[in-house]
């Protein structure tokens, strides 16, 4: 019995060590198959990305039929994008551009409209070709050649390469790939439908005359400022026809006379001509400007006596005077303009040796603008 009980535990550990020899065996088969599975998955991964590359490799271009070949000196066709340097549009014959579409097309809008003329387009280096292909090829706007406002953003571009192209300008937002009404400040539209140029700021730019003729056809401008630049030659030819223009600022300049016909500008009520090289007696010229408030004609070399004519100027506000080579006496007829509308008269009357005799009840200051002071105490 004992033995038997012996073979029994035996035969029961034998039926335990088989039964764990197979769980063993199982998880050794699984953890195999597992483990040939990733094997085959990442054979296959391997192989694909292989595959890949020699197809990358194969696309690449050698080394020598990458080297394009060297650029003709101009292209044989207008480009189909606005590229930085359209210098190719304006240095060679006109004939290497007029065969495409939108050059052609916005030549021919701008012709149309008298802004410019074909000769003005047809002569190389031109203000007026420079600004047709700035217009065609390099304005990031790319505006379109039925745009109703086409011809203002052209006339604005022959402001800038008719007058030598001042890096100020761009600096400002000249030609800047937006609305000509968003180069502001040196650009102001008109309030009610911001679309039409009413006002230029173009002071200090080192401007050289004679002014773009196409600036004559702004016809909405009221206010034009120049000043602080070089300008010497009559703006007339381009401002004459301005009827709305009511505030013209020309100091520090070179200017040697009034500008010319100045009674066509109706809408004229403020004109600044101080620091200027005009001599010689006050012109008559003057007397027609009836609706000014304000004029500045001081710091100049004008001579002789005060015209009597400025009592003719009723409307008068402020009028500057010093700063010149006059004499004699302040006129009455301008004295008597203290009781209307006259708030501001200087001229060279500081004592001790004053070069014209005023009195303190007609004018408000000697020598110089500031009406704080008195006058006529010895010091500034």
């Amino acid at each position: 019995a004992e033995a038997d009980t012996v073979e029994g535990g035996i035969a029961v550990d034998r039926a335990a060590g088989k039964t764990e020899n197979s769980g063993w065996r199982s998880l050794f088969m699984l953890c195999s198959c597992v483990s040939i599975a990733i094997i085959i998955g990442l054979g296959a991964a391997l192989g694909s990305a292989k595959g890949k590359s020699s197809q990358s490799e194969l696309a690449l271009p050698s080394p020598q039929e990458a080297v394009t070949k060297k650029p003709t000196d101009s292209p044989s066709v207008a480009p189909t994008t606005s590229p930085e340097d359209f210098t190719f549009c304006y240095e060679g014959d006109e004939s290497l551009v007029l065969d495409d579409a939108r050059y052609s097309s916005l030549r021919s809008e701008l012709v149309a409209s008298g802004v410019s003329t074909g000769n003005d387009f047809a002569t190389n280096m031109s203000y007026q070709r420079k600004s047709l292909c700035w217009l065609a090829y390099g304005d990031r706007l790319n505006v379109a050649v039925s745009d109703p406002f086409i011809e203002q953003r052209y006339i604005l571009a022959t402001i800038y390469y008719g007058l030598n192209e001042p890096q100020s300008l761009i600096e400002q937002g000249w030609l800047s790939g937006k609305s000509e009404c968003q180069w502001m400040p040196l650009v102001e539209c008109d309030a009610r439908t911001l679309s039409t140029v009413t006002r230029l700021d173009l002071h200090g730019h080192d401007f050289v005359s004679p002014l773009p003729k196409e600036m004559n056809n702004l016809k909405e401008m009221t206010y034009l400022d120049l000043s602080m630049n070089a300008l010497s030659e009559d703006i007339m030819n381009t401002v004459g026809t301005w009827v709305h223009l009511e505030k013209l600022i020309l100091s520090s300049n070179m200017f040697t006379s009034i500008p010319t016909n100045l009674d066509s500008l109706p809408s004229l009520t403020y004109l600044d001509m101080s620091v200027n090289e005009m001599e010689g007696t006050i012109p008559e010229s003057l007397a027609s400007l009836s609706g000014l408030t304000f004029l500045d004609i001081s710091t100049n070399e004008f001579s002789q006596t005060i015209p009597t004519f400025f009592g003719d100027l009723t409307s008068l506000e402020s009028l500057y005077l010093h700063g010149n080579d006059l004499t004699g006496a302040m006129p009455s007829e301008i004295c008597s303009l203290r009781d209307i509308e006259l708030e501001n008269l200087s001229v060279d009357c500081r004592p001790p040796g004053p070069e014209v005799s005023c009195t303190p009840d007609c004018c408000t200051t000697c020598n110089f603008y500031d009406t704080d002071k008195n006058p006529f105490s010895g010091g500034r």
